[in-house]
């Protein structure tokens, strides 16, 4: 994906007020604008300027995009230079902790403006008035990178996700926050981890999306599969006596079926379940069998009912017990 400079694109500096840049997109649209100019470019011309206008006229677009080109700018400083030129590709890694759009974006919506602005800022150019009625929260999708040494032993991360949200006078705003996310053991590139609840936040006293980490590796960050991880959490009469449980998947709950006997961290795979695709990915459920307190009412005398009943034939710790 190409890397836009939209301060190139307006001529003006880095460092230039908000009406220095509007001034400037005035500037640049007399002379670019097609019912003045007449060359074939024109229309192209003019979108690329609406579109930097777009960027940097919003004061916390700006923030998030002038972020981006200072990561871009230290990446072609350290690139040598090809047949003279400069290195114009957005860095492999420049969306990591920010919120993007997990689908397609190119010539979504027709706003005729390129991928790098709207897999940065979302399907619509300016946000949209919030609404009053109640509506679930959007799914959010980040980017995380992490060494090959977590994904094979398994870890727990705290992620900084930044999201670019409406504040309480309509405008956009960066808005940042923490979420404590655990990484399965044996985790892909490529693959989804679904964090339930942590998305964009509901109206009207709806409940918020769901996150989804799309997960990197620091020495490969190309995505390889859409699939989804999730614990599965089990009582443990239904790990112990199977049946059918619910669980969540991106395109809504689903009924799955737990067979007898199965044991903490067994990992259920709902086929073509995950993230949609060609080909759609799957939904991973690893199974975290939960203790209910010895503390809850009557929950002492069920465990010392097992224990006089299994102790003797159920040895956890014996050589071989599963």
């Amino acid at each position: 994906m190409r890397f836009e400079d939209y301060y190139e694109l307006l001529d003006v500096a880095a460092d230039a007020d908000a009406a220095a840049i509007k001034q400037a997109y005035r500037r640049q649209a007399r002379l670019l604008h097609p019912d003045i100019n007449t060359a074939t470019d024109a229309h192209a011309a003019m979108a690329r300027i609406n579109e930097a206008y777009e960027a940097l006229s919003d004061p916390q677009r700006r923030v998030a995009y002038d972020g981006v080109r200072r990561r871009q700018r230290a990446l072609q400083a350290a690139t040598k230079p090809v047949d003279g030129g400069t290195a114009r590709e957005v860095p492999s890694d420049w969306q990591q902790g920010f919120q993007y759009d997990g689908a397609p974006t190119a010539g979504r919506s027709g706003e005729g403006f390129s991928d790098f602005f709207t897999s940065m800022f979302g399907r619509a150019a300016k946000p949209e008035p919030a609404d009053v009625k109640p509506a679930r929260g959007a799914d959010e999708h980040v980017k995380l990178a992490i060494a090959a040494a977590e994904a094979e032993a398994g870890a727990v991360r705290s992620v900084t996700v930044r999201t670019l949200a409406p504040d309480t006078q309509g405008h956009r705003a960066v808005v940042t926050r923490t979420v404590q996310v655990r990484i399965p053991k044996g985790v892909r590139a490529g693959q989804h981890i679904r964090v339930a609840g942590q998305g964009a936040a509901g109206q009207g006293g709806a409940p918020a999306g769901d996150l989804y980490l799309e997960i990197q590796f620091k020495d490969s960050p190309q995505p390889q599969r859409r699939d989804v991880h999730e614990a599965l959490p089990l009582a443990p009469w239904e790990a112990a006596l199977g049946g059918d449980v619910t669980a969540g998947t991106p395109a809504g709950p689903v009924s799955v079926t737990v067979p007898p006997d199965t044991p903490h961290g067994k990992r259920l795979r709902l086929k073509g379940r995950g993230l949609a695709g060609e080909p759609a990915g799957d939904m991973v459920l690893e199974v975290a069998v939960m203790l209910p307190p010895s503390t809850l009412p009557g929950a002492r005398a069920v465990y010392e009912t097992m224990a006089a009943a299994l102790g003797r034939e159920f040895q956890p710790r014996a050589e071989g017990a599963a």
